[in-house]
């Protein structure tokens, strides 16, 4: 099954049902699903070598109707980012090799010495409306998406996902988030974001209305809030800071779903003041194996400090270095299984294999499970900090910080020592004093776990997905900015 499969029976059972609203226009499901026919007799009519496009659009119905069609065509789509340099574009180009390059009229100049065949926005009404002939291409659990990991901790390597393992995580949103074809969902992030491109098309494929910003800004997401019977809200925890730093409130019921970084629980209280009827679902996740854990918004404060559990159709073991499982309250390796893990990276079998073990999967987050099946990230394995022979997670020191209730955002990663190895780093923002800090950590940690430097910063830089750089932070100490800032 594809993840455009639906949208037939949608164009016949609620033909007047918006399917994607966005600034300037209104599509609704009967022309989607002809909209989509029309773009996939497109591609297939098209020669190609590896069957794949990659797309630089900002958000709006021209970059789904490409991704759509392009999937129905039994293509893989690879999303680009336009803020990418020319470097960057040309590097991911080349890893990937697709036979056809969708694009911005803005970037015409940095597509000039592309082999591809290279459609401009302007150019995809008449390209699209000149074929009307396609045959629904049946190859089984065809790939159909290929994204880039984030990078925080490397250089980003391609990934591919199959309709399956999509199509299998759509269930998740039903069973477990409880979404159903009523539901209004609006989408304020970068479709370079894989789970705002995520949330679209899962609402598409249950037959639910997408509402797309162009781009985020909090009152746009306000003034759609307003103006729309929404109902879903997808964003990363950076939306949720603006929210509050710019001092929206609503009164609406609806339910935020949030990923790409723990949200702290002073501003989930901080929420709950500003949007009192709203719910928040956060999830755990990664790009190899989709979605893993889930904490609902009954958990959100009794287990304020844990992932959640399982989604309904992962099954999750953790593993000491001897392979085996650990018990209740050990930490070891994170391991999951399920029908949503990825396909491998592109020309990168041993990274693959790093990742795949038979059925299971790891992307080597260090976690540990209590009693009730709840999960507790402490970090990724490649982050540990190797502090004279004794490995510390930066996750459990973060976490520690975090309860500081002045405390915004933190991050901590090890810096290279030439007696320990590596000595542990600490980067704060928020109106706290480093000896209130120190304080805390003398309370809450043992000795060699307390930071040795600190840094006081007005932002951080982040990734697509909404994290922090831990790459870019770390170039920071090492460029030595924010040296002023150590005793504050």
């Amino acid at each position: 099954m594809k993840i455009i499969d639906p949208y037939s029976h949608h164009a016949v059972k609620q033909p007047d049902r918006p399917a994607i609203v966005t600034d300037d226009k209104i599509i609704y499901y009967h022309e989607w699903e002809k909209i989509v026919r029309q773009t996939a007799a497109a591609f297939s009519n098209e020669p190609a070598v590896h069957n794949r496009v990659a797309i630089f659009l900002p958000n709006g119905h021209l970059f789904l109707q490409v991704f759509a069609g392009a999937s129905a065509a039994g293509w893989a789509n690879v999303v680009g980012d336009m803020k990418w340099s020319k470097s960057e574009v040309e590097a991911r180009l080349n890893e990937v090799e697709p036979d056809i390059i969708v694009a911005d009229e803005s970037m015409k100049d940095v597509f000039q010495n592309q082999d591809a065949k290279i459609i401009f926005s302007g150019e995809i009404s008449e390209w699209v409306h000149t074929h009307n002939d396609w045959q629904p291409d049946e190859k089984a659990n065809a790939p159909f998406y290929i994204g880039f990991t984030s990078g925080s901790t490397g250089q980003p390597k391609a990934f591919v996902r199959s309709h399956q393992s999509w199509v299998e995580s759509f269930k998740c949103n039903q069973i477990d988030l409880g979404m159903t074809a009523e539901d209004h969902v609006l989408i304020p992030g970068s479709f370079v974001n894989s789970i705002f491109i995520y949330g679209a098309l899962s609402t598409l494929y249950i037959g639910g209305t997408v509402y797309v910003l162009n781009k985020f800004s909090t009152s746009r997401l306000m003034n759609v809030l307003k103006n729309n019977p929404i109902s879903v809200i997808y964003v990363v925890p950076t939306m949720i800071h603006a929210l509050i730093n710019d001092g929206w409130k609503g009164v609406q019921q609806l339910t935020f779903i949030s990923t790409g970084a723990k949200l702290l629980p002073s501003v989930k209280n901080e929420m709950k003041g500003h949007f009192p009827h709203a719910s928040i679902y956060e999830f755990y996740g990664a790009s190899e194996l989709s979605f893993i854990t889930v904490l609902k918004d009954d958990n959100q404060m009794t287990y304020a400090d844990s992932v959640g559990q399982a989604f309904h159709n992962v099954e999750i073991k953790i593993c000491g270095d001897d392979g085996k499982e650990v018990p209740p309250g050990e930490t070891g390796v994170l391991y999951v299984r399920s029908k949503m893990l990825f396909d491998g990276y592109i020309n990168n079998q041993g990274e693959t294999d790093n990742v795949l073990d038979g059925d299971w999967a790891t992307v080597h987050d260090i976690a540990k499970k209590d009693e009730n099946d709840f999960i507790y990230i402490l970090g990724r394995k490649n982050d540990m900090i190797l502090y004279g022979g004794i490995n510390i997670y930066p996750q459990e020191i973060e976490e520690v910080l975090n309860r500081v209730d002045s405390v915004e955002e933190v991050v901590v990663f090890g810096a290279k020592d030439a007696y320990w190895g590596e000595k542990v780093a600490a980067y704060i923002k928020g109106d706290v004093t480093i000896r209130e800090l120190k304080k805390h950590c003398r309370d809450h940690l043992s000795s060699y776990k307390i930071p040795r430097i600190w840094r006081k910063v007005d932002r951080f830089p982040y990734t697509s997905g909404g994290k922090i750089s831990r790459t870019e932070v770390k170039n920071w100490l090492e460029e030595g900015k924010h040296e002023k800032s150590r005793d504050r």
